[in-house]
């Protein structure tokens, strides 16, 4: 038995036949109480009548009444206030404070059938498990499952930017900083881009947005200038060496830590490095001016800068180019608006509790481009159409979220098709 199926039938009540408690007492489900995703109890605010007393409290379902020991739930003052214990056998009494715990066994209640029809969906060995049944379900309530994971993928994200806003001090131009610093080094170099923002404040950018120190401050905090090069490299390692000691800044990166291997040299940190150098100087109240933005079209436009001449012609200090280059191009600058701008957006609207920031990234998510990558085309593959970066963003969420984990029975999708 799968414990998540207890609880779909717990929380649909679905139950046949007369409800008693294992001592014999008869049972009345008056609330089944609501479903806790968190740790802690199973159902909360449930309300039961056994025989003729009320109880209102929480509820916890487990396959075996044992598993309440295995959990090491006695020895937990959370579930001091349960009030009923649903199993799907009862093979162990169980006490609260000396008291045994009503106990409710559901074999015997539950449809078999039911139960079949959940296995034969999560045992399917395709990625998208209803991948043969989707395009039977009703394009409502397709619709409504990809709106409800836009809104968890958003606030998921928000979560992180709202941390990092408490540790900024609400300083959203610097959440902002630091929040896009993360998503230039992508997957491969987030972890140092990341190091580098938090050794780098804003603040001091922020006095020194001329190119030369912008480049040198960035670089040199990356630790690319610790070594002689060009002479594009040792002028920036002077000037470093001046604001370094001027800020008192310590640099707790080094050229090693940062990876080239098995990428295109349009790529390569030191490309990143200078892109995001060139971000900063061009906008120095970067949040500030977003905010205010309502094309779509706008916030990428924002994001199209040069960078200084010299990156033009380099990927790495000492190492010309073939051919100039060096830009943020459209698919990476739609990359940064999607993984940064538009959960800063969501974030923003959960702070000042004002829906329209919310209203705004969705808005920006529907103006952009679909993503492309190995999740998109699990749903590519069997025809699903994904017209925007809504779209992509969702369906990303709902293969991580749900089919990876198996999580029909929350799924809005899911519950259609087994509820036939």
């Amino acid at each position: 038995m799968d414990e998540r199926f207890l609880h779909h039938i717990w929380k649909y009540q679905k139950l046949h036949g007369k409800l008693q408690t294992i001592d014999g007492q008869e049972l009345s489900v008056l609330n089944q109480g609501n479903h806790n995703h968190n740790s802690g109890p199973d159902f909360e605010e449930g309300r039961i009548k056994l025989g003729t007393i009320e109880w209102a409290g929480k509820i916890e379902i487990h396959i075996k009444s044992s598993d309440w020991m295995a959990h090491k739930h006695h020895h937990d003052k959370a579930y001091d206030s349960v009030i009923l214990h649903v199993v799907w056998k009862h093979d162990q009494d169980v006490c609260i404070n000396n008291e045994p715990i009503p106990t409710l066994e559901l074999c015997g209640l539950v449809n078999q059938d039911e139960y079949e029809k959940y296995l034969s969906l999560i045992d399917q060995r395709k990625d998208i498990l209803c991948q043969e049944q989707l395009s039977s379900v009703s394009p409502l309530t397709f619709t409504n499952q990809l709106d409800r994971m836009m809104i968890e993928r958003l606030e998921q994200k928000a979560i992180e930017i709202l941390d990092l806003s408490e540790s900024e001090n609400a300083d959203w131009e610097s959440v902002t900083y630091i929040s896009l610093a993360k998503n230039f080094g992508f997957a491969v170099n987030k972890e140092p881009f990341h190091t580098l923002a938090l050794s780098l404040p804003y603040k001091v950018l922020a006095k020194n947005l001329d190119g030369l120190c912008v480049e040198a401050l960035v670089f040199g905090q990356a630790g690319f200038l610790n070594e002689e090069g060009d002479d594009y490299q040792q002028e920036l390692q002077r000037e470093y060496n001046f604001l370094k000691r001027k800020y008192k800044l310590t640099c707790r990166l080094e050229k090693q830590m940062w990876k080239f291997g098995r990428m295109r040299p349009s790529n390569f940190p030191t490309v990143r490095l200078a892109q995001f150098a060139a971000l900063v100087r061009k906008n120095r109240h970067l949040f500030s001016t977003l905010i205010e933005i309502e094309n779509p079209k706008d916030v990428v436009m924002q994001l199209n800068f040069d960078v200084s001449d010299y990156w033009l012609l380099h990927y790495d200090f000492g190492k010309p180019r073939k051919k100039a280059g060096g830009n943020l191009g459209n698919s990476t600058a739609e990359n940064l608006i999607i993984n940064t701008i538009a959960p800063l957006f969501a974030a923003y609207s959960k702070c000042t509790g004002d829906q329209s920031y919310m209203d705004k990234a969705l808005k920006i998510l529907e103006a952009l481009s679909p993503e492309s990558n190995q999740i998109t085309k699990k749903w590519t593959t069997i025809d699903q159409e994904i017209k925007n970066a809504f779209d992509s963003q969702s369906l990303i969420g709902l293969y991580k979220n749900y089919c990876s984990e198996k999580k029909c029975l929350e799924c809005g999708i899911g519950l259609e098709i087994l509820n036939r």
